[in-house]
């Protein structure tokens, strides 16, 4: 019994040290996540008031707090704000939909079947590494300078990243569920939804991950190139004018929805992957 209660003791603490080590990991994450961008502006503030950048183009963190600050208190500016971030959220949500969908059902076709695959699988890595905003134009040509579009062009960004990643964990699942579900003359239905896409399920999240932030690219280089409202166009107008200060308002906006869109992807993927360690 000694023994019994001792080996349970041992247990206790060393899974009470596994508990500890996590949360000091946990811990020295977030410190770090935050702390080492913090020294970055630290730095990048002493720099600009001892002079040695050029506060012309590089205004100091504080200035630039100040100006967004005083952006934010005109209630005319801040409207033009808030305006131009909801129609570059319209256009990323519309593209973004649209784009992994039609990605997601493209990659798990091709993956199971053979002809699919043969058919679209080289036009897919033809047409990959073209840079998305050389067919801009066209798309322009095809659907005008509206939204359609611009929201085109995030569609097809997206549409590469999940469907060549789906592709990829539709082919490199484990052989072994396939042949037990065709033992056991398990409906295609059934097969689709209960094994192939579970097993598929952290490529095809790693392609929507991607394909977010390539969205976030497209639709504020579209607003850079034709575009009326959107945080594309507030950065470059800005930039027009230099008002460098108002400038950086846009791009720490950019950069919010970025960080948000990572966090979301990576609570989704924790959410749908339990099983994967992250």
């Amino acid at each position: 019994m000694a023994d019994i209660a001792l080996a349970g003791a041992d247990t206790f603490a060393a899974s009470q040290r596994l508990v500890r080590a996590r949360r000091m990991r946990a811990v020295t994450q977030v410190a770090l996540g935050i702390g080492f961008p913090l020294l970055l502006i630290v730095i990048w503030e002493v720099l600009a008031r001892f002079g040695f950048i050029d506060q012309r183009f590089f205004p100091a963190p504080s200035k630039v707090a100040s100006g967004m600050v005083s952006l934010l208190g005109d209630p005319d500016q801040r409207g033009r704000l808030l305006i131009d971030i909801g129609v570059t959220y319209e256009r990323l949500a519309i593209g973004y939909v649209l784009g992994s969908v039609i990605g997601v059902i493209a990659g798990i076709t091709m993956g199971l079947s053979a002809t699919v695959r043969f058919c679209l699988g080289p036009l897919v890595s033809a047409t990959f590494p073209t840079p998305k905003l050389a067919i801009f134009p066209l798309l322009i040509v095809i659907f005008g300078l509206g939204d359609p579009s611009k929201i085109a062009l995030v569609s097809l960004g997206v549409f590469y990243m999940t469907c060549i990643n789906t592709l990829s964990g539709v082919l490199y699942s484990n052989p072994l569920h396939r042949d037990v579900a065709t033992a056991f003359k398990i409906p295609a239905w059934i097969r689709w939804t209960r094994i192939v896409v579970p097993s598929a399920l952290p490529s095809i999240i790693t392609g929507l991950k991607l394909g977010l932030g390539q969205a976030l690219i497209l639709v504020v280089s579209a607003e850079f190139v034709s575009a009326d409202t959107g945080l594309g166009h507030f950065i470059w107008d800005s930039w027009q004018v230099l008002d460098i200060p108002r400038m950086f308002v846009g791009l720490v906006m950019v950069a919010l929805t970025g960080g948000g869109a990572v966090l979301l992807g990576e609570a989704l993927e924790r959410r749908l992957t339990p099983w994967v360690s992250h």
